[in-house]
Order: structure tokens, then sequence, then C-alpha cells
């Protein structure tokens, strides 16, 4: 491919290449004034000191070490290689004039490293760029292969005939392990890898997946993942995230898709992800099966002037601010005197910042169900926080939120069927929203609208409740509580009637209580929910209860208001429940004696609908923020009401 580069191509690269030493050497460089990055403060007065790329080397501020670093990532070089290797050139050698002054521990390559597979000339440019890394130990990276790297891209990577593939010739395992002590090994196909590099005092795991990776390498994967709970980890693929038509809006591809399901959200190590493919940029924060953050990243500038005219991104771990700071930057374009840039001479974009407090999101990782809200106090057996932030991030676009405890007890968004049996018909956002309204008191930032619409159908939350097993009844069976306090904080609707809201359920445990007592070996019956949480006829709370010694009267409140948040509390000393609602006791509670609580494991637990001869009925209308189960009787300043 050597006839498509330009006249004298080798000759000009050596003059740009020493402007571009010089600028990268010079100056008091800013992000925000020319565009170039800023060199990060390591704390530790020392940039590198040693005259190559280094600079100054500052002095001693007396400054705390380990302030910041930053990750380089070089999206698709398909057309570098293919038409312009010293643009994919400018790239690397920016990276080994500057690992120091910019505290550049790692740098990671997307997939697409050339465009054709079968051309020799192309891979030779990959590697004379990519070599310019290799002959220092100080700059490791890791590389995969897109689908322009393999010769059938709609294999998957087990197989390939692995003989005739020209990726594992040219950036082989044995090849990467020469080169860097960071590598740690890699799949039986050679073409998923990992790395771990040190920076700042903490390791990170790099994990480079194939274009299409098979089951047996997912399964590599997991082991891997497995083998290093402890170590946060930076997941790189070359397809994982596409772009919307909106050209802003990340969203997940098929096989991204399967990563996210298969892979990612259950590894809660799994911190940032990034690749390429997709032209453009997008970015998603995730939530993963524990509740923390994910940042996914796609960007690829293949498709704009020359390929990308050089364009690469910078990450920088800001340890002192909390954040993840992401900025595009092109070398090439930086090595051209200003005035000589045209206007498709982009010298960086997309600038922006994603909070994130390192010390708490890698901290416990892998454990329980993930972070543990500060509302999940001791005794907490679930605790459901219906906001945005622990809604968890699904491909399929189904609706779940944490169980906020640790205990796994994930609430998922169903449907509700009509009065002739067929789901609910319309956009869901006519029946259920997750909105920023919240009330003054608990923990929760927003919550969850219900719309009811029962002759219509509608949604609700449900859980098998996999922890609520409890303690054992005296029927040697799980499922008894002897004590417990249940909180629930909700509002009701501005249109609220009898007529389309009565014996609404908040919260219920869906088996009908004769089904309980049975299990139970009580005598007692009942058609209503063993365990229900309702609003009457007559606008009031009602709460119905089974209990070791049977079922017992319900409790009530009084006839409450419409668009105002309340606090109902149900507190079982293990003699009787009594009711209260904003902190006041209600009169029609305590009335008989009620043991505690049972249920019946691996029965459904739901909220916003109630439940009638172990069905669903009766949806509820109006918001929920919180709504959470103790195995204690809690005292009033423990109660949710009282945290402000």
């Amino acid at each position: 491919m050597n006839a498509l580069r330009p006249v004298g191509w080798r000759a000009t690269w050596l003059v740009i290449l020493l402007s571009l030493f010089l600028t990268a050497c010079g100056g008091d460089s800013s992000s925000h004034s020319g565009g170039e990055p800023t060199p990060p403060d390591t704390g530790n007065g020392d940039n590198g000191g040693d005259g190559d790329g280094g600079g100054d080397d500052g002095g001693d501020d007396g400054g705390e070490t380990g302030q910041s670093f930053t990750v380089a990532v070089i999206p698709d070089t398909q057309k570098y290689s293919r038409y312009s290797p010293e643009r994919y050139i400018a790239q690397t050698q920016w990276i080994a004039d500057n690992y120091q002054e910019y505290n550049i521990p790692f740098t990671l390559h997307l997939g697409d490293v050339v465009d054709l597979p079968r051309e020799d000339s192309e891979w030779a440019a990959a590697m004379e760029a990519m070599q310019i890394l290799d002959v220092n130990p100080e700059t490791p990276y890791s590389i995969l292969a897109g689908n322009h790297d393999v010769l059938n891209s709609g294999q998957w990577d087990a197989d390939r005939d692995l003989a005739a593939e020209p990726f594992p010739r040219y950036f082989s395992a044995a090849r990467q392990a020469g080169n860097f002590s960071t590598f740690q090994g890699a799949d039986d196909t050679g073409f998923n890898s990992y790395h771990i590099f040190e920076a700042e005092g903490r390791e990170y795991l790099v994990l480079a997946l194939d274009w299409r990776v098979s089951d047996q390498s997912l399964e590599w994967a997991r082991g891997v993942l497995d083998a290093h709970p402890d170590v946060p980890t930076i997941l790189t693929t070359h397809q994982l995230l596409n772009i919307a038509g909106d050209g802003e809006t990340a969203i997940f591809t098929e096989h991204g898709a399967r990563l996210w399901d298969q892979l990612i959200r259950s590894h809660d190590q799994i911190f940032l992800t990034f690749n390429g493919h997709h032209h453009g940029e997008a970015m998603m924060v995730g939530k993963n099966d524990y509740g923390r953050d994910v940042v996914m990243v796609v960007v690829d500038y293949q498709s704009g002037f020359w390929g990308g005219n050089g364009m690469m991104q910078l990450v920088t771990f800001d340890l002192t601010n909390d954040e993840l700071d992401f900025m595009s930057y092109s070398p090439w374009v930086a090595a051209i005197d200003e005035a000589s840039r045209q206007p498709q001479d982009e010298l960086s974009r997309w600038e922006f910042s994603v909070p994130m407090d390192f010390e708490q999101r890698f901290a416990d990782l892998n454990q329980g169900e993930g972070i543990v809200a500060p509302g999940s106090i001791e005794g907490t057996q679930a605790y459901w926080i219906l906001d945005s932030a622990h809604q968890l991030t699904a491909t399929d676009n189904s609706v779940k939120f944490m169980d906020a405890s640790g205990n796994g007890n994930t609430m998922t968004l169903v449907p509700y069927k009509d009065a002739e049996g067929n789901d609910p018909q319309g956009a869901l956002s006519d029946f259920f929203q997750v909105t920023a309204e919240a009330p003054a008191f608990g923990y929760a930032t927003g919550s969850a609208r219900f719309m009811g619409r029962n002759e219509i159908g509608g949604y609700y939350l449900t859980t098998d409740g996999p922890s609520l097993t409890f303690e054992q009844s005296a029927a040697g069976q799980p499922g008894f509580l002897p004590q417990y306090t249940i909180e629930a904080v909700v509002r009701l609707p501005g249109g609220w009637t009898p007529e389309n809201n009565q014996w609404s359920g908040i919260l219920n445990h869906q088996p009908g209580i004769s089904q309980v007592c049975n299990y139970h070996s009580i005598s007692c019956s009942g058609s209503d929910a063993s365990l229900g949480l309702n609003v009457s006829s007559l606008k009031e709370f009602q709460w119905v209860s089974t209990s070791q010694n049977g079922k017992g009267q319900d409790n009530w409140s009084w006839e409450v208001s419409n668009e105002y948040w309340y606090h109902i509390a149900l507190v079982n000393d293990g003699e009787r429940v009594q009711m209260y609602v904003d902190g006041s006791l209600v009169m029609r509670t305590g009335v008989d004696e009620q043991q505690g609580l049972l249920v019946e494991p691996g029965q459904p637990w739901s909220i916003g609908v109630n439940s009638w001869q172990g069905n669903p009925s009766n949806l509820f209308a109006g918001d929920i923020a919180e709504i959470r189960i103790n195995n204690r009787a809690l005292g009033r300043d423990e109660w949710l009401y009282n945290q402000r």
C-alpha cells in the first residue's frame, strides 16, 4: 500500500516528528487554552527529570504523592495503517515522549489495527507504530482484534483457523509477554489477553477481548476476573456500545448486550469499558448488579478527516477530586504550526468529567449485592429505594431496582394484564415512571410513580425474595420473623378516587393467607394477601399480616390526604404489631396478639400491587420512594421518617 502514501512521506515525517518532539516538551499548555492536555499534578514534584519529554522537574512542592495519572486510548487505526502511517506513528510517538510528563502507565488499543487483514504492508505499518512503545518496558499496552483484523468477521474467536490468522502472528502472546511485565496471559485462541499495571499505589487489570468473544472465551474471561476479584478492571473490546441516531446517546449493540449480561454486570471490579467500531463518541454510565457505576465509552474517529487525523483519547484518573477526566487529542495536529492548520485540523474535542469516588467504588468489590445504602442499618432484610441511583442497567430495557440492603432481593418491573388478559398497550411511561420527586426525609433522591390503570393494565415490581427466608417457625419451616419493622414512604396522587384506586397495594407477599397458614401448619384461612400494606376504599392505609398465632386483626390509619408524602411504620415487638403514620400511633392498631410474621420463602413479594387468592390484583396509583424490612422493633430515632 506504499503507493497510497504521500510522496516523500518518510522525509516529511522526520521534519514533523522533530517539530512534534519540541512541541510536546516545551511550554505551559492547557486544555482550556489551545486544546492541549495539561500534565497531571502527581504531587511528587517529579515529572520525569531525565530530559526525555519530562520537562522541568518542578522542584519539591511538598504535595502528597498520587494525585492523578492518565491512560491513553488509541481507537481504530485502520485508515492510518492503510493510507497514513505517519498519523499512527504520531500517536505512539507522543505517548513514548510524554508518558512521564503525563504519568501514562498504560495504553489501550481498541482494535481495527488494519483495514485489510490480508495486506502485509498494513500490518508492517501497524507494527512500526506500535514498536515505538515496544522498545520501552515502561510504555506497556494492550491490543485486540477488530472486525478488520480477522479473515472472517462473522466467526467467533474459537472457530477461526489460528494458523491462518494474521493478528496472532503480529501481536502474539509471546511477543507481548516478552515486551512488558504487565502482560499476564492470553486464552487458547490468542485473541483475548489481560494485563495488570500499577498506578499510584494501586493495581489495575486490563481485560482485552476479541471482536466476537465465544462462549469458551467468555468462560476464560470469567476465570481471569474470578482469580482477581479485588483488582479494579478496565475492559476493552472492539464493539460494545453503538451510538443512536442523535449522534450522542450510547446504546448497547447485540454483542455488547451479551458482554454486559454475561460478564460485566456480574463482576463488580469492572468499572470502565472502552470500545471503538462505531463512528463518533458517546458515553453511558451503567449500574451493575451491585448497584455500582460502570463508565462505558465508545470512541472511533475513522470516518473523520484522514481517518481521524491522529485523534486519540486521554483519560485522567483525578484521585484528588474523585473524577475521571476525558479528552480527545491529536498529537498529529499538535505538531502542525497553529497558523498552518486547516479548519479540519482539530486539536482536541469531547472534554468531559465523570464523578467517581475511587475509594468507595473499589471497596469491598464483589461483596454481597454491592453498595449498601446508609439506610441499611443493623437487621435490614430488604431495602428498596426506588430512585434512578438504585435502578440497575438492563440491556433488554427492563426496569430493575437493587436491594440496597445488599441481600440480593432485586425488584423487576413486570406487566399487569388488562381485563381481557392482554399486556398493557402503549408507552411504559404511560404506566410507570422514575421521577426526581422525593420526600424531605429518608434517603431517596427520587421515586417510582405508578399510574394504576387496572382496566387497561399496568406495571408493578416483584421479586422472589431469595434472602427473605428468615427463621424457622414452630412447624420447623423457614419464613418466620419473630420481630420486625416494615416502613414505606408513599404519596397518593391528586386524582385518587375509590372507583379507580381502592384496595390497591403498596407492598405485599403474594400468596394468600390460607396458603401461608397451611405451609406453617397454622389454623387460619383467607383470600387476602398473607402480608399486605394497602390503600382501602376509604383512602386509609391498611396492614394485613399473618403471624405465628394465626391471622390477626388488620391495622388501619385515618383517611389520608392526596399529594402528601407519608411515612408508614409497622412495628412488631414479638407480641403485637402497631402502625405509625408520620410518627403518630394510629387508633385501630395493636388490638390483639400477633407474634411476628409468617411468609412462604420463594413466593413473590411485590411493590405497587395487591393480591387476591394468590394472584396480583389492584394496581397502586401514586409515588413510592422507599420500603424497608428490618428484623427488629426499631426505635423512633432509627425510622426513615427521622433521617433528613
